[in-house]
């Protein structure tokens, strides 16, 4: 209800903030992010950021991240090494 009830909060300063509860768990947390992300609103945004209810992320955590979303990355390669002892 804290949880519900701060979205709320939120979403009246105009912050585009959903609260969702499933009646079921299929699926379990794969299933609760794939019946998330079937909503109409998600399909507007250019950006999801879920989190889990016990996820605290820095306040500033989407200033700091979006922007590495928005570069147009370049393929990596990777490798393992392995070391002698």
């Amino acid at each position: 209800e804290l949880v519900q009830l701060e979205c709320q909060r939120w979403a009246s300063k105009g912050v585009n903030i959903k609260y969702e509860v499933r009646d079921n768990r299929n699926g379990y947390k794969a299933g609760a992010l794939k019946e998330g992300m079937k909503h109409s609103y998600v399909k507007q945004c250019d950006f999801v950021a879920i989190f889990d209810a016990d996820f605290q992320p820095e306040p500033d955590f989407l200033w700091r991240t979006v922007p590495f979303m928005e570069q147009k990355f370049k393929p990596q390669g990777f490798g393992h090494l392995t070391y002698s002892q």
